[in-house]
Order: structure tokens, then C-alpha cells, then sequence
């Protein structure tokens, strides 16, 4: 899956269940809000204060570090 601004909260939040602490960890607490079916990266970003790019980097590197390797 290829993340951008335009990927949906859920999108991300089912491929990456753990980004729940990431999102968590911004104030945001994305699992439990309804807005999550639809809200883009960008729109939560910019509802919560943080700069778009600057957060999609972010989350970007936090999937990075906590992905569990793909067993084979």
C-alpha cells in the first residue's frame, strides 16, 4: 500500500493496525472516531494542527520502524 494524503485514516489504520499508537501518540485518537471512514491523512493532519507533510513523513518512518518483517 502507498501512502499519501489522500489515503483515508482507515485505509491506513486497517493495513497498519499498529499505527494506533502513532495517531494516539498526536492526540488523535482515530480508532474510535467515525470520521476515520472518510478524514484523508490531510484533513486529519490539518483538523489537529500538524503540518500535512511534516506528519505524513512521520507516519511514514513510525511504519518503517514498527512493520514486522514479512515472513516468507
Amino acid at each position: 500500500m502507498r501512502i499519501s494524503l489522500k489515503t483515508t485514516i482507515q485505509q491506513v489504520l486497517r493495513k497498519y493496525p499498529f499505527t494506533q499508537k502513532f495517531f494516539n501518540s498526536k492526540s488523535m485518537y482515530c480508532n474510535v472516531c467515525s470520521c476515520k471512514k472518510h478524514e484523508t491523512l490531510f484533513q486529519a493532519a490539518t483538523n489537529y494542527g500538524h503540518n500535512p507533510e511534516e506528519f505524513l513523513q512521520e507516519l511514514k518512518e513510525f511504519i518503517a520502524k514498527n512493520e514486522k518483517p514479512k515472513k516468507s
